[in-house]
């Protein structure tokens, strides 16, 4: 299913995948989520999807996520961001939000987090993005870090 590099579409571009694929399973569900499965164990080892919200005169926003699940819930790294389509041809105009959520068991919470975006191209509007972070999450002042969870972003031209 993912492209020659590594990337799966969903709705309106793409999410850049960076697994050995001949050890996991791609799964597309409908048009807005993916599931990677590791082949040997069935363990589902991240989600990836993406809600589009059309605004006014051309332009969309996206929320785009990605999602790994552990004993403390699953945890989620989100980017949105608002897209420009002018002449059939779509850009990433700007950022305007980044962050960890977490869906916790017995309590987990964030206590720290950091997330970076970054345009491919260097600049905006940018027709790639990519998004990394980390994070904190803590239960009783046990802490637990989540570091290098990487999220990319094509948008179809």
């Amino acid at each position: 299913m993912p492209d020659k590099f590594g990337r799966v579409e969903l709705n309106g571009g793409y999410i850049g995948l960076s697994y050995d694929f001949s050890q996991v399973k791609i799964l597309k569900i409908g048009d807005d989520r993916i599931e990677v499965i590791d082949k040997k164990t069935g363990k589902l080892l991240d989600v990836y999807g993406e809600e589009i919200k059309s605004l006014d005169n051309g332009r969309s926003q996206y929320i785009v996520y990605r999602e790994k699940e552990n004993d403390f819930g699953i945890l989620r790294l989100y980017t949105i961001f608002e897209t420009q389509e002018e002449n059939g041809n779509k850009e990433i105009g700007k950022v305007v939000g980044k962050y960890w959520d977490i869906m916790s068991r017995s309590g987990w919470y964030i206590e720290n987090q950091h997330v970076v975006i970054i345009s491919t191209t260097g600049n905006f509007p940018t027709t790639e993005i990519e998004t990394g972070g980390t994070v904190t999450i803590v239960k009783n002042r046990v802490y637990r870090d989540i570091n290098s969870l990487f999220l990319k972003k094509t948008m179809n031209l």
